[in-house]
C-alpha cells in the first residue's frame, strides 16, 4: 500500500504540473503550427535562337516554410521564409548573375534563388472583427489574385504579369476586415515603407532606409498608401477595387499611382477570373521600355487578364482518383507608346487527393508568347527585360507540388 501511495505521489508530481501548464497555456498560445510546401519545376523554351538558353531547365519555383499561431485570443502571428526560383532565376538589372535561364536572360520573375528570404512576418490584432490591425511585413492590399490566392493554390504555375505594376510586399501597418457585420463587404487600407521585397515593381528600385542614427531609427521618407474594397457572394463571385499611391526613393522619381479591378469565382467545377491594372508615374526601370536605365521618365503601363478553368471531378465527369482540371488564360502587359507582351497559357492540373487538392498536385502549362513594339528591342541588350511573371518565348512548364 505504501509503495502504491509513493508511486501515485511521484506520478502526480510530474502529471499535475504538466496538466496545469497545458491548461494555462492553451488559452495563451495555440501554436506555432508549422506549414510549408515545395514546387519543383521543369521548363523548356522554344525559339530563343542558336547558342541561346533554350535547353531544359530544372529548379524550384517556390519553396516555403513558415510558422503561424495565436499568441493570445485575438492576437495571431504569421512568419514565412522562402527560397524561390532556385535554379529558375532570371536576369534583370539587380540580378545579372542569374542570366541565361528562363526568357533567354530577359528576366521575368522576382529574381529570387540567390538566397533565402523572409517573405512575411506580421502580427494581427483583432479586438473587434470589423477593425483588425495588421503590422509587419506582408502583401500590400492591391490586386485580387495577388492578395487573395496563395502561391500553392494558383490555377497556373505563374501569376499574372500585373505583379510588376503592384507595390508587392513591404513593411507597414494596415486596418482590414474580410466580412463586415456579415454583409460580404471587406476592406483594407494601409501605409507602408517603400522598401518593397519585390525589386522589379514600379514602386521599388533598390530603395534604402534613410541615413543618420541607424536604418531602423531614421526612415527614407518615402511611403506607399494602399487600399482595397471588395464584395463577396461566397464561391460564386468576389469583386474588388484597389489602388496605391507612393513615392520611389531613387534619383528623385516620385508620384507613382496604380489601381486594379478584379473578379473571380465559380460553381459546379467551373472557375473564372479577370482583372485590369493600370500604373503611371516616373520610373527608371528598363522593363517599362521607355528610356535607357537610370534615366527617370514618365510612363503609363497596363495589364489585363481573363481565365477560365473546368474541374472534371467537381463536374462529376471523372472519379475521385482522376481529379483533373483544364484551364486557359490570356494575359497582356503593355507600356503606352512602347510595346506589348502577351502570354496565352493552356494548362492541365492533376490533384492527387480531391479532399486536399493542393497538398499534392501536378501542373502542366504551355505558354505562347507574343511580343510587339520595343518590348523586343530594349536596353540593356538586344531583347530587353520582361515584367514579373512574363514569358518572352514560347515555354513548356511542368511543376510538381507537395505541402503540409
Amino acid at each position: 500500500m505504501k509503495k502504491n501511495l509513493v508511486a501515485l505521489a511521484v506520478a502526480a508530481a510530474f502529471v499535475v504540473p504538466g496538466v496545469a501548464f497545458a491548461a494555462d497555456t492553451s488559452n495563451a498560445d495555440t501554436g506555432p503550427v508549422v506549414f510549408g510546401y515545395a514546387q519543383i519545376t521543369g521548363a523548356q523554351q522554344f525559339g530563343t535562337g542558336p547558342g541561346s538558353s533554350n535547353g531544359l531547365i530544372f529548379g524550384a519555383n517556390r519553396i516555403r516554410l513558415g510558422f503561424k499561431g495565436e499568441a493570445v485570443p485575438g492576437v495571431t502571428y504569421y512568419i514565412q521564409g522562402a527560397y524561390d526560383e532556385a535554379g529558375l532565376g532570371n536576369a534583370n538589372a539587380l540580378f545579372p548573375k542569374t542570366a541565361g535561364l528562363l526568357n533567354n536572360g530577359l528576366g521575368g520573375n522576382i529574381g529570387g534563388g540567390a538566397q533565402a528570404q523572409l517573405m512575411d512576418a506580421w502580427i494581427n490584432f483583432a479586438p473587434v472583427p470589423f477593425a483588425q490591425l495588421q503590422v509587419g511585413k506582408f502583401k500590400t492590399p492591391e490586386g485580387l489574385e495577388y492578395t487573395g490566392t496563395a502561391g500553392n493554390e494558383l490555377t497556373f504555375i505563374y501569376r499574372n504579369m500585373n505583379q510588376s505594376l503592384l507595390p508587392g510586399r513591404s513593411a507597414g501597418a494596415m486596418l482590414h476586415a474580410d466580412d463586415v457585420m456579415g454583409t460580404g463587404i471587406g476592406y483594407a487600407v494601409g501605409m507602408f515603407d517603400n522598401t518593397s521585397l519585390d525589386p522589379a515593381t514600379v514602386y521599388s528600385n533598390i530603395n534604402t532606409f534613410g541615413g543618420g542614427q541607424s536604418g531602423l531609427l531614421n526612415g527614407n521618407g518615402k511611403y506607399i498608401v494602399s487600399g482595397m474594397l471588395k464584395y463577396s457572394m461566397g464561391p460564386l463571385l468576389t469583386a474588388e477595387l484597389s489602388g496605391s499611391m507612393g513615392t520611389e526613393n531613387n534619383r528623385g522619381t516620385d508620384n507613382l499611382t496604380s489601381w486594379n479591378v478584379g473578379v473571380q469565382g465559380g460553381m459546379m467545377g467551373i472557375h473564372y477570373g479577370a482583372g485590369y491594372t493600370k500604373a503611371s508615374g516616373v520610373s527608371a526601370w528598363p522593363y517599362l521600355n521607355t528610356n535607357p536605365l537610370y534615366t527617370p521618365v514618365t510612363y503609363s503601363a497596363t495589364d489585363w487578364h481573363a481565365e477560365l478553368a473546368a474541374n472534371l471531378y467537381e463536374m462529376t465527369l471523372t472519379p475521385d482518383w482522376l481529379d483533373v482540371e483544364a484551364a486557359a488564360r490570356y494575359d497582356q502587359y503593355a507600356v503606352h507608346g512602347q510595346g506589348t507582351l502577351a502570354n496565352t497559357t493552356v494548362g492541365l492540373n492533376y490533384y492527387v487527393n480531391p479532399n486536399n487538392p493542393h497538398a499534392a498536385e501536378v501542373q502542366l502549362n504551355y505558354i505562347l508568347a507574343t511580343r510587339g513594339g520595343s518590348i523586343n528591342n530594349t536596353y540593356p541588350g538586344p531583347n530587353g527585360l520582361a515584367p514579373i511573371n512574363g514569358v518572352a518565348y514560347n515555354t513548356l512548364m511542368l511543376q510538381f507540388q507537395a505541402g503540409f
